[in-house]
């Protein structure tokens, strides 16, 4: 199959010297963020006219946009056909079409547009933002080998290409890993979308990035402010923070975030594994902990790391988790409140600065009985960190 019909203006790039950065953001928009029924919000669109106010500050790094969106109501607005942008020193260098077949949530498309953009936008480093839907590690069906399996987890597309609801075709994230591999290393994945900030997730992307950013709450539809996050973004130390401190403040501190130091991600298992191993020992985990009262995310399903450990934790033991987790989770931005799938506040867990740790974790809650409880066993996290010895 021939993935790409367009090309490069005639300039060839390589007249330019080799940039620090090359940062490639994976829009996955075939879905309602592109055009929201009801209401009228056209939230991709609107993040492309961010992009192209941030342009003017980019310099020589360069900036890769893939879109995929879904098909608009409004004719004079649709452009639901996929294509690749390229911004480089405060201009649109390329714009190129793309495959109309391909979807975003394939895993053989996500490896063919990472690859492009990194080969024909060499640099120094390289940086990916996953921009869509997502659910943290969380998948519908045990089946890993087919994008079209409807697992859940990133990049929700419509088969059929409509606006309707967030997708029914899913990427999980081994298979995302898995075509991640086959590129080079990244600099760091910031994940604009809901729930991905979970341990799960950063242990499996611990060996293709050096810094994971996101957030392990549902976020706001219209995501990150890009006409402030893209100058962030090409910052070559404080790009993390900077990002960070930008998307929170937008939101007047109402999206939790998160940045993990994925070299540390083995000692945090290491770490956790530990806990667990002794709190079992203590009988403090002979059955299902009791969840009540701690910090949640997504219906319940994802709770806070550095809340539960401290809550079954002695504080001895949680004195020496929480050493190995400070050298992992290395910047965190505080939130009282984010966005619900019902749009509410919370009223049934306390919250403050020292139970927030800014990452998620999945904590089984009936034995042999939740499927979620099976299809954590695909990823490394469930090994590393002991839940097995916990018989979880």
């Amino acid at each position: 199959m021939t993935m790409f019909v367009g090309c490069h203006k005639d300039d060839p790039e390589e007249e330019d010297p080799i940039a620090e950065r090359t940062v490639l953001i994976y829009m996955a928009a075939q879905n309602n963020l592109s055009y929201w029924p009801g209401s009228g919000y056209r939230f991709a669109d609107a993040d492309l006219k961010e992009i192209k106010q941030a342009i003017k500050n980019l310099g020589d790094d360069h900036l890769v946009i893939y879109v995929d969106k879904a098909k608009d109501p409004v004719a004079s607005y649709d452009d639901h056909k996929p294509y690749l942008l390229h911004y480089r020193k405060g201009e649109l260098r390329d714009s190129i079409p793309m495959d109309s077949t391909a979807m975003a949530c394939d895993p053989a498309t996500f490896k063919t547009v990472a690859k492009k953009a990194f080969t024909d936008f060499p640099a120094k480093d390289y940086g990916l933002v996953l921009w869509g839907h997502a659910t943290g590690w969380l998948f519908k069906n045990d089946t890993i080998a087919s994008y079209t399996a409807r697992q859940r987890a990133y990049g929700g597309t419509n088969r059929n290409e409509s606006n309707q609801g967030s997708g029914d075709l899913w990427m999980n994230i081994p298979m995302m890993v898995k075509a991640l591999k086959a590129l080079p290393h990244l600099k760091f994945i910031f994940a604009d979308c809901c729930n991905m900030m979970c341990a799960e997730c950063a242990y499996e992307f611990k060996d293709v990035t050096d810094y994971y950013i996101g957030s392990p709450a549902e976020i706001p539809g219209l995501g990150a402010p890009y006409n402030e996050i893209v100058p962030a973004m090409m910052e070559k130390e404080s790009f993390a923070t900077s990002l960070c401190d930008k998307y929170a403040a937008k939101y007047y501190n109402q999206v939790p975030l998160a940045v993990v130091k994925s070299s540390e991600m083995a000692s945090l298992a290491a770490a956790t594994k530990t806990v667990l191993q002794t709190m079992k020992a203590s009988d403090k985990l002979d059955q299902y902990p009791n969840l009540s009262d701690l910090i949640y995310y997504l219906d319940r399903n994802l709770y806070d790391m550095n809340h539960f450990i401290m809550t079954y934790a002695s504080e001895a033991e949680y004195d020496s988790w929480k050493q190995a987790f400070d050298k992992a989770v290395i910047y965190k931005k505080f939130a009282m409140k984010w966005d619900t799938m019902n749009h509410v506040s919370f009223y049934d867990f306390s919250m403050d600065e020292t139970s927030f740790g800014g990452i998620s974790m999945f904590i089984p809650q009936w034995k042999l009985q939740s499927t979620d409880n099976q299809y954590i066993k695909k990823f490394g996290w469930y090994y590393a960190a002991g839940y097995d010895s916990v018989d979880w």
